[in-house]
């Protein structure tokens, strides 16, 4: 797939994202909606029935578990709110959510449950396959990125990314590719909304293990408990007033 980006400078692709968001078939307002309904349903789920029933919420399932459900969860009730248009992915030539009646408006889903608001694909998404009969799916596309921290979702994003923006670790045991500042600046649209104060306090720069400890200690552990700190601690103080020239919401 031609990138829509080609001969266009970094400077330049921000202005292309939002074309591309703009006549895309899912607005933003949707994706939030979704995914908010999305999330609170992964953590209503129980898991077995009647006295052996146990809420997801009690368990200590791995992030990359939550995300896949989360994923499954969106695509799923996407489907069912609009079913002329999107249907969930069913094999592995699929993106996450197809677009029935234009597949390059298709969608892929990426989460992470890391602190920090960064996404990452599995090596293969960073190599380069010249034979393309080997790829499983296509993946360049619009794509849906979400960022949570352990029952909190934080941050999702709306925008394009190709294959070569995916840069595969140098190691060769290393099983993950990334994506540079310059994708998530000019690339992802963030998704703006209340739901962003429930950032971990480690997302900020220059959030350490010792201001974040000092942050724990009085009793502010997310961005919102930032924003509503009335207490006398100097650094959590100044800390606040550089929350203010940030963009959350």
């Amino acid at each position: 797939m031609p990138s829509p980006y080609e001969g266009l400078t970094e400077e330049e692709w921000l202005v292309k994202t939002k074309e591309l968001i703009s006549c895309h078939p899912l607005d933003v307002e949707t994706i939030k909606q979704i995914a908010f309904k999305s999330w609170k349903t992964l953590w209503s789920t129980t898991i077995g029935e009647g006295k052996l029933s146990i809420n997801l919420s009690e368990l200590d399932v791995p992030a990359t578990v939550i995300g896949y459900f989360f994923e499954k969860l969106f695509a799923k009730e996407l489907e069912r709110q609009q079913p002329h248009l999107w249907r969930a992915g069913k094999n592995k030539e699929d993106k996450d959510i197809v677009c029935i009646p234009n597949n390059l408006y298709s969608v892929e889903i990426k989460s992470s449950g890391q602190l920090g608001e960064k996404v990452f694909g599995n090596r293969s998404y960073g190599q380069n396959i010249e034979n393309t009969e080997l790829l499983k799916k296509e993946k360049s596309g619009y794509y849906i990125t979400v960022n949570f921290y352990r029952q909190d979702l934080h941050l999702l994003r709306f925008g394009w990314i190709d294959h070569s923006d995916w840069k595969a670790q140098k190691a060769a045991t290393g099983q993950a590719a990334s994506l540079s500042e310059s994708v998530y600046t000019y690339k992802l649209i963030k998704i703006e909304g209340d739901y962003r104060l429930n950032a971990p306090i480690r997302v900020l720069k220059g959030v350490g293990s010792q201001i974040s400890q000092l942050c724990a200690e009085e009793g502010v552990l997310n961005v919102r408990d930032l924003k509503n700190y009335h207490g006398s601690n100097a650094k959590i103080l100044k800390l606040n007033e550089t929350l203010k020239k940030l963009d959350f919401s």
